[in-house]
């Protein structure tokens, strides 16, 4: 099964759980390449939690790990004088971000709150310091692995 493919499924049922878009931590999750997951640890910061040795032991010990945090996205504007928080921006949106990742491949799945029915995926393009740290993740757990 294709990584987008596993993450669409498993973020759908936990979708169908009602996780909502208002939890207060970020959430990993040890899945199998048959989608099985379960919850391998919390934290109030993404950030903190991907760089855990925890997480690394996780990421060592699993087929895939999927991370779950909620947050604010805004529009992206050209106009750079203007850049607003997107929790501040007056077309502020409540999304909740899903991510599947092994040492191969990165998938994501997004939802906003306003439109919970429709999502948005991504199958490894995307960038940024959240894609950086889950990166990072898989070359810690290399590297304490060899």
């Amino acid at each position: 099964m294709k990584a987008i493919d596993l993450a669409t499924e498993v973020e759908q049922s936990l979708n169908d759980t009602k996780l909502g878009y208002e939890i207060s931590q970020a959430q990993l999750y040890s899945v199998t390449k048959y989608g099985e997951y379960a919850i391998a640890g919390t934290h109030g910061d993404v950030y903190e939690l991907l760089e855990s040795d925890e997480s690394v032991a996780v990421a060592n010990a699993s087929d895939f790990i999927a991370l779950v945090t909620c947050g604010w996205a805004s529009p992206i504007t050209d106009d750079d004088d203007e850049e607003v928080a997107p929790s501040q921006h007056p077309q502020r949106r409540r999304v909740r971000l899903f991510v599947l990742a092994s040492r191969q491949s990165v998938a994501s799945v997004l939802r906003f709150s306003d439109e919970p029915d429709s999502v948005v995926t991504d199958e490894g393009q995307a960038r940024g310091s959240l894609a950086d740290a889950v990166h990072n993740l898989f070359a810690k757990a290399r590297k304490n692995t060899n």
